[in-house]
């Protein structure tokens, strides 16, 4: 007889372990075993994320585990400081690399870094165009503030800013706004974004998105090609596209 049989039969006093199989452990359990697409697909769709504390939180609770990392990108070399709580604490993530590599922005005017997390993206490029003007814009307090200490180099021309996609910069207008979307937060999130940077461009500005092909970057594209009427894909590299949009 098969120990299964001893401890579950039917009339066996063994009970497994409370909460062992509660409706809340197993959906756990099944989104971890889930394949990594179906995974994405869920989140993308639906903004739902287990942990509470996460990139996108205002206020993060996570203790601080600050740490400086080097970053070489775009011909530059540089040190960027990190926190626990923010998004790619570890060092530069690869869509965000590919995002900087492959963007092309006007020698001057005035960039936005929306979604800006501790900054790498300003740090990198308002050395790589020493003459544009910067606005770093996020919901993350702990973010922005490594975001000040970062572009300390570039205080006469960089301001950090709290806000909800463009809700405290209403008055904006600029010539190109840079996106890796949070795309953990949620596809109707990540499509306001989207719209609210078309309002704020000037004709002839341009929204540049990074966004993995698994995490929707061709829905993503359909959508922006509802709002812009120039989109175009102009890099794919390792599962990221670098999705080009021009306001006429």
């Amino acid at each position: 007889m098969g120990v299964g049989r001893i401890l579950g039969g039917a009339h066996s006093p063994y009970r497994p372990p409370a909460g062992r199989h509660s409706p809340a452990r197993m959906q756990r359990r099944r989104m971890h075993e889930a394949p990594r697409l179906v995974r994405a697909t869920y989140l993308w769709e639906t903004g739902v994320r287990a942990l509470h504390d996460h990139y996108f939180s205002t206020q993060p609770n996570s203790q601080h585990r600050q740490r400086t990392i080097s970053v070489r990108a775009r011909g530059q070399a540089l040190d960027l400081v990190t926190d626990s709580g923010v998004f790619s604490k570890r060092g530069l993530d690869f869509g965000t690399r590919v995002l900087v590599e492959a963007v092309v922005l006007p020698e001057r005017g005035l960039m936005v870094d929306l979604g800006c997390g501790y900054g790498a993206v300003a740090a990198i490029l308002a050395r790589v165009y020493p003459e544009t003007h910067w606005l770093l814009l996020d919901v993350n307090q702990r973010a922005l503030d490594l975001a000040r200490r970062n572009l300390a180099f570039a205080t006469d021309r960089a301001q950090v800013l709290k806000s909800d996609g463009f809700a405290g910069a209403d008055e904006v207008l600029a010539d190109a706004v840079l996106l890796n979307p949070p795309v953990r937060a949620g596809k109707a999130t990540v499509y306001r974004l989207f719209r609210e940077s078309f309002d704020h461009l000037g004709q002839g500005g341009q929204l540049w998105v990074v966004i993995q092909k698994k995490q929707g970057a061709d829905s993503a594209r359909a959508e922006l090609g509802r709002i812009f009427p120039q989109v175009e894909t102009v890099e794919k590299s390792g599962g990221y596209h670098v999705i080009c949009c021009t306001k006429y």
